[in-house]
This record gives structure tokens, sequence and C-alpha cells, in this order.
């Protein structure tokens, strides 16, 4: 069918030709006739110009448009007119391609992938901060030109946050956030956690290219291309469902980067960033921008439509692929390192030959492993199935959240490590199911909600997340390092919980808004960190501050050996942990020697034996004690007040021992030339009439 072509002008714009063409409309390039000025019309289609839909949406799309900042990652919209009876939108033209046609060619390295999504990121933060949400960030809403600069286009969908909208809810399948398709996945979150979503795909496509991305989700694209789009909603919704791992993919891939991108994509909106410019000050630090050529193809898989369209059935989400009672259903697989594609031009081109006889070796590798993957797959691991829970129950595998069950009731959670594996299932905070699951290699092993009865809790939701510290005995101390962690002595403690997180700055705003206290300020450190990373540990508080906080919230400070028995004793072996996740330093394991603590709920494996964590890193913590030597140790009592833990501006891993203790000033928030960033957890007995009063309120 012959494309329609409008007259020689539109207004006193010149036309030049046609440059795209979507579900809307067509794209003109055109020059200004006085000001010699190119740019781009987009026109809405002939025979949509009466539909009162897309009237509609055009006039959305540039009222939204007229409230937009200016900025370089954004393109610039001129005007917006009717003329001979259709509507038309003038905008910047860029000189260069949509970034979908670009990603034809292969994988974008990851200095200039950085480089781009740091452009994206601050579009995209200048859009939030105008109260927008795009709506529908993807790979071919991205425009980068000649010079290697993106820019953020199509505000087709956009709309003002916390504003409802009219119209039917739509996306694009590939990009769409879980809380987009499932408005029960998006408890707690944030809107603007939609857009980061999207654009964390579109980083994850940059760093693949469009075939190695196709790998990384076999799943969806193997099978009728008439089901993608349903085979898409299936798995953003399953949130057993995880991402394959960017570095492991591709070692090229720089593990700090890796982890910024998989943090974007989370599912679940707890774990996933809440701003961009968490985002950007995270992706700051493994950046760098060399430039690369652009290539044309036609823009493909990424329709915008109707979420209902997506559903299978028309309604609910899809039921997770089940497995066979016999067999476990392997996760996806990636069958190659990055793949082969068209020889590109630029810096994409100048791979040394070394490089890829290593990359054709590292090819080979992940062949064989795959194949011997699919010859063990059978006895390898095994699949657990939580069945009967209630709609929305959140389920944990050794701590670690897996996913939330669907309308039918169920999760599998694949690929577990056979063995003992601790499994918790809750509900609105209240522990339905907490108990160890043996499972086999090769047999599924599934947990039938209605058969079992909730034990009694260890884990509530009291300002947060608290963790019940059973009554005992435990060592505190230790013999063998500095001498104020002598002697190593016998204490015996009540019952009592401790919170799971440090406090935040999130609740720490909220005790600052009921009693008036002026909020922390930081400014040694960040002096935006309290605003900008609600969930993320308050830090720059003194002693007194603390404590005040634990009394508003009806709880206490910890005290020294309430804190150290929960980073420290081991409850299986009964015997004392030098970290808290075991006796091996583990540098990796703690947030140390970093330039910001990690929010919480944040995947880390700095997690004591009884489930508590970040006790080694992150932020040191006020404990209640003044400082004073242990029974029959060395030195002399004083006025200060103790700090356990490290911070993540300590540089050495030895700092984070369980039995390492530093002690300062109660009202001071820095020691000699250095900052020391302190912030704190709260305790309370568990026989604490207040608490006893909440639970009972709760049953």
């Amino acid at each position: 069918m012959p494309k329609q072509r409008p007259e020689k002008y539109i207004d006193k714009y010149e036309i030049l030709g046609e440059i795209g063409r979507g579900g809307m409309g067509a794209v003109y390039k055109a020059i200004h006739s006085h000001f010699k000025k190119y740019v781009a019309i987009k026109e809405i289609l002939p025979d949509l110009v009466n539909n009162a839909e897309s009237q509609r949406q055009f006039e959305h799309e540039a009222e939204i448009l007229a409230q937009l900042p200016s900025h370089p990652n954004i393109v610039t919209v001129r005007d917006a007119l009717v003329w001979n009876g259709r509507f038309y939108m003038v905008m910047d033209y860029i000189e260069g391609d949509a970034l979908n046609a670009i990603l034809q060619q292969g994988a974008i390295d990851p200095e200039t992938s950085a480089a781009l999504l740091s452009q994206i990121l601050a579009g995209l933060e200048a859009i939030h901060g105008a109260g927008i949400l795009h709506r529908d960030i993807k790979s071919s809403n991205i425009l980068v030109d000649r010079e290697g600069t993106a820019y953020i286009s199509d505000f087709g969908i956009a709309e003002r946050m916390g504003r409802p909208s009219d119209s039917e809810a739509r996306a694009t399948a590939k990009y769409a956030a879980p809380e987009l398709l499932d408005q029960r996945l998006g408890r707690g979150g944030l809107g603007q956690q939609i857009d980061i979503y999207a654009a964390g795909m579109v980083a994850f496509e940059m760093l693949l290219g469009e075939r190695g991305f196709r790998e990384s989700f076999s799943e969806v694209y193997n099978g009728s291309p008439a089901g993608v789009a349903e085979r898409w909603f299936s798995w953003h919704t399953n949130m057993a469902r995880t991402l394959s791992n960017l570095n492991a993919i591709d070692p090229s891939i720089p593990e700090p980067l890796a982890r910024v991108v998989e943090r974007m994509l989370a599912k679940d909106v707890n774990i996933r960033y809440r701003d961009v410019g968490e985002v950007r000050r995270n992706l700051a630090a493994c950046m760098s921008a060399p430039q690369t050529e652009r290539h044309r193809r036609p823009p493909i898989d990424d329709p915008t439509m109707p979420i209902d369209r997506m559903r299978r059935g028309g309604g609910r989400p899809a039921d997770p692929v089940p497995v066979d009672r016999e067999t476990v259903e392997a996760p996806p697989v990636n069958r190659s390192q990055r793949p082969s594609a068209a020889k590109p031009s630029g810096p994409l081109q100048n791979i040394p030959s070394w490089a890829k006889w290593a990359g054709a070796a590292a090819l080979l590798l992940v062949t064989l492993s795959v194949v011997l993957f699919a010859v063990t797959r059978n006895s390898e691991g095994f699949t657990l199935i939580v069945s009967d829970a209630p709609l929305g129950s959140e389920v944990y595998v050794d701590d670690v959240r897996r996913g939330i069950t669907s309308a039918n009731g169920r999760i599998y959670v694949w690929g577990l490590r056979a063995g003992s594996r601790d499994v918790r299932v809750l509900m609105d905070g209240k522990v339905l199911y907490n108990d160890k699951v043996l499972g086999e290699n090769g047999k599924p092993k599934e947990i039938t909600m209605a058969k079992v009865a909730p034990p009694p809790s260890n884990l509530i939701e009291y300002r947060g997340p608290m963790v019940l510290i059973p009554a005992g005995d435990f060592e505190m101390g230790d013999d063998n390092h500095l001498p104020d962690e002598r002697p190593r002595h016998k204490v015996s403690l009540p019952d009592y919980y401790i919170d799971k997180f440090e406090v935040t700055n999130r609740q720490y705003k909220e005790f600052c808004d009921t009693t008036g206290r002026k909020p922390p300020a930081n400014d040694l450190f960040d002096p935006k960190y309290f605003e900008n990373d609600p969930d993320s540990p308050v830090l720059g508080v003194s002693w007194e501050e603390a404590a005040a906080y634990a009394r508003w919230a009806k709880k206490r400070l910890a005290t020294e050996a309430e804190w150290e028995k929960a980073a420290s004793w081991d409850v299986k072996t009964s015997t004392k942990r030098q970290w808290p996740w075991g006796d091996s330093p583990e540098p990796g394991h703690a947030n140390i020697g970093t330039d910001r603590p990690i929010a919480n709920g944040q995947a880390s494996a700095d997690v004591s034996s009884y489930g508590v964590y970040n006790m080694a890193g992150n932020v040191g913590e006020w404990v209640d004690d003044l400082y004073k030597p242990y029974p029959g140790g060395p030195g002399a009592s004083s006025s200060d007040r103790v700090v356990r833990g490290a911070s993540f501006f300590e540089k050495a891993i030895d700092e984070g021992r369980t039995t390492r203790r530093f002690h300062f000033p109660a009202g001071k928030k820095s020691v000699a030339d250095d900052v020391f960033l302190t912030g704190f957890r709260c305790a309370v007995t568990a026989n604490d009439p207040d608490l006893r009063d909440y639970l009972r309120a709760q049953k």
C-alpha cells in the first residue's frame, strides 16, 4: 500500500520526506521555510483524524509536552497545530537513529551503554521532576544522534503523577513493569518505578544486543510470534522468574554495572530503585562515554497495546508454567555468550583478534556447559511449589524473597540447591509458614498451606520488620584481637526482638514530622541523602537522637550484648561467628569500602544466622551502652557511647567483625578528620507490655 504523503508544505514547514511510521501516524523530516532549521513533524494518520480516541490522545500528548522542561536528553517540541483538518506536532529533528535500530547490529560496549543509560536517566529524572510519568520508555523511543547523545521521545501515553488516566491502560509488553500489569504487585511502590523498570530493560538490551537479548529470554521468544505479548505478560508477573546475570552472560560487562541494571529490573518494588536520582548515583561510578556508529533497521517487537490484550483469557495474569510432579522444570538457559551480528562500523568494529579467539573459546565452553546442564537438568537441584497460599502471599527461601503467589494460590521457585532450605511464607507481615524444607535432586517439593499450621512467629512487623532472638546463653567478646574485645565471656539474655534492618530515612522522617524535630543535615556526606534515599539507613544522628526515636517508636536501642548476639551467634552450632555470615572475611559480603549505604531489602550476603541484615557493614550503629571494659578486661570506663559494626566508609573488612567495638561521645557525629556516619537499629524485649498489646491487636 503506498504511503500517503502530505502536501509540499505543512503550515510554514517544507516537507522533505517520511522518516518513520507507527501505529498512530507518520513522522516527516521538514525544514522551516524562514529559519532554515530542520524539524520532525508527527502526523496522525488521515484515517484516524475523525477518531475521537485518537484526537484525545493527540491532545493529551500535546498537553503533556507543553509541561516538559527543556533538557538536553528530551526531544524538544516546538509546536502543535491543525493544518487542513489534520493534527501535527513539530519537534526538533535528531540526526541519527532510534536505539532499537542500532541494537539490530549487536550489543553496545559496556562503557558506551553506561554513558547512554546515564543520559536516558538524566532526561527521565527531569521528566519525573515535572510530575510526569513517561510510561512507554523503550529502545524505539530513544533517539541517538551522531555525537552519541540520547533523547527520550514519544509521550503519547504519558500521564501526570497521581492523576488517574481516563483512557484504556496501554503498555509495551517487553518493557512493562509487573505492577503495571497487575496492580497487586505494586504495594508500597511509586509510579516512577514503572519508568525505571523499562529503562532497565533498555539497558539490558544495549548490553546484549537484540540477538543476545532474545537468547536471554528464550522462554518468551521460543514460540508463536502471535503469543509474544502474552508470554511477556506471564514472565513479568511471575515473581519466581528472575533475570540472567549480565556478568555471567558476558564477563566483559562489569559486575557493578550489572548490579545497577539488575536492581532497576527487580520485580519487587521494595527492592527496585525508588527514584532515578539513586540510579544515577550508583551508575556514575561505572561509566565512561566512548561513541559508536549508528545503524538503521526497522523497529520490531515493540507495539504499545492495551494491557488486557497481553493477558491470557482476557483478564487475569497467566499462571506459571506447571512443573511435572516427577521432573524438575529447569530455569531458562543462555545458550551462548554474546551472539555474533553483522559487522558494525565505528568503535564496535575495533575488536582485537586475540579477543575474537578468546570469545570463540568462551562460546565453546558455554556450549559445553549447556550440553552438560541439559544432561544433568533432571538430577541437579529441585523446584519448590507453594500451594493453597492466600493471594499475594510472599515467599522467601533462605531469607531471599522469591515472589508472590498468584490468583491460583501457587508459586514456583526453580533451581534450588538440594538440601535443607529455610522457607517462610508471609501475608501482610504475618508469618503463615516458617520451617526447613528438605529438597532432593530432580524431585519437586510441594508445600500445601492448607495442611500446615503456622508456627509461632519469629518475624513481626512493628514499625518495620523485627526478628525474634530466643532466650539463652551466648559467648560475647574475643580473646584473639583488640584488647577491649577481651575477655570472651558468657552472657545470658531473655527473648527479645531486634530490627531486621537499620532504621531508614523514611522511618526517621515520620518521627521528625510527628515530633517537630529537625532532620539530620548530613552536609559532610550528601546534603540530599535524607530526602533522596528514603529506604536507606538514616545517617549522622547522635546517640541522643537515636534514643529519642526508639522511645517514640515504643522500642529502645539494642544493648551491646543484644546487638552482638544477633550478629555473631550461630543458632545451629551454638558457636561464635567472626562475621555475621561465618568465619571467612569475604570482603564482597558486606557493604564496606563503597561510596554510600545500600537500601533496606537490597540483596546482601551480610546476614546473620538469625536473619538480621547489614551488621558488618553499611552504617555504624549506636547501641544503648556506655563504653566500659568487659568483666576482668583491660581499659577504663568512659562517658562515651558504644557503636557497633562498620560503615560503608571503612576500608577493611576486619572493621566489620562481630566483636569489634567503637566508642564516641553521645552527641558527636564525626571523629577526628574523618566522617564516621552512624545510624542505629532498635530492639524490644519480648514481654514488653506495648508489644504484647500490639501483637494481641493483630490476632
